[in-house]
């Protein structure tokens, strides 16, 4: 198939969603599809800073010299689209993919010309209580006419699709996957006899629920807690004495961190998104560098397994501590093989993206999630 893949994600921050798009992309060329990749976003085609996603760059000359910030953002994707739009025409693709994003004029025109699948990372009408006022109205406002634009839907969780089922298009469930190859995992470096628990996210990102992270090592001061992306100072709540913050990190530092680590944590807030089972980034992370992690929601893939916990109630409140601390002190020495988590490789999860996409490029009925 011939496949474009709009990108509407800042390319010189290696985020995590950026690691994913390269992962699809990969491959997608690895079993034999044709690729283009369109970045839209400011700066993209004009600065000289290092990018980490490949593709045809799409941005303003004017606005790239402005400040950066969403009305900046917006505008570039309004004046963008056109090149977007020539791009297109000239490839003729099988299918477009976008990312669940906000509307901009011109956007619903040209996804309505061709085979496009939106792909939904979140629950978007409950995350859009935590940005400005003009973000959530704008989205808000535009959502439906994107929704009528498309010819499918590729969520990460059975949450996220669920809001859509009277939506009449092809649905499907690909959970997240990670690209196992690039990990090794490592023996524990840490030559202290401390337990270390890591903790990596991004600030402002309420749903991570550091709150409740920083309440469980009040609960468990034996154990030491690293947190990594954010910054001490930015913090107001009481901190105990055996919370580390790292701030951001490089990949290489990061990694030094994962290796002196017992176990991970994942998101404990994600049920103010309407998420109560997901699939996130950090989570195989952790996996992938051999750590068993617990967490405040179920995970897609691994809800059955001895190596991820959730350690919250229905109410998402803690399970009695004694049996938080039992799971970490039976795991604290555990390194998850790659085996015991091959499911979710990224090759694996492509080829379930990839049987959907040509199932509406043919308009053949998907097959039922196995969720």
């Amino acid at each position: 198939m011939k496949l474009s893949y709009i990108v509407e994600v800042d390319p010189l921050v290696h985020s995590g969603i950026i690691k994913k798009i390269n992962n699809q992309i990969r491959i997608w060329k690895g079993m034999g599809h044709v690729v283009q990749i369109l970045v839209l976003w400011p700066k993209a085609s004009t600065t000289d800073s290092i990018k980490y996603i490949e593709g045809d760059y799409i941005s303003n000359k004017f606005l790239d010299k402005l400040p950066q910030g969403f009305l900046n953002t917006y505008a570039t994707k309004i004046i963008g689209i056109k090149k977007v739009e020539s791009a297109l025409r000239v490839f003729q693709p099988d299918v477009v993919y976008i990312r669940q994003g906000i509307w901009y004029p011109g956007l619903t025109s040209v996804l309505k010309r061709y085979r496009t699948i939106m792909e939904l990372n979140t629950v978007d009408f409950l995350e859009m209580e935590f940005y400005s006022g003009l973000k959530k109205n704008v989205y808000l406002w535009g959502k439906n006419r994107i929704l009528a634009s498309i010819s499918g839907l590729v969520a990460v969780t059975p949450d996220i699709l669920k809001h859509y089922k009277d939506l009449a298009i092809p649905q499907k469930v690909v959970s997240n996957g990670i690209d196992l190859r690039k990990f090794e995992v490592r023996s524990n470096t840490d030559s202290t006899p401390s337990v270390n628990l890591v903790f990596v996210g991004s600030e402002n990102m309420y749903w991570h629920g550091l709150d409740k992270i920083l309440e469980l090592a009040n609960l468990l001061p034996e154990y030491q807690f690293n947190i990594v992306g954010y910054d001490r100072k930015n913090i107001e709540s009481p901190i105990t004495d055996n919370v580390k913050f790292y701030g951001w990190l490089s990949a290489q530092e990061l990694s030094a961190v994962y290796s002196k680590s017992n176990l991970g944590i994942g998101s404990f807030g994600n049920y103010h998104v309407g998420k109560n089972t997901d699939s996130t980034l950090k989570v195989l992370e952790y996996l992938a560098h051999g750590l068993p992690v617990l967490m405040g929601h179920q995970d897609v893939d691994f809800h059955d397994s001895d190596f991820v916990f959730k350690a919250t109630d229905k109410d998402h409140n803690f399970l009695p501590i004694s049996i938080i601390k039992s799971f970490i002190e039976n795991n604290k020495n555990r390194r998850i093989n790659p085996t015991e988590i091959e499911q979710v490789d990224s090759s694996n999860k492509e080829r379930e993206r990839l049987a959907f996409f040509e199932a509406v490029a043919k308009d053949v009925p998907p097959t039922a999630n196995n969720f």
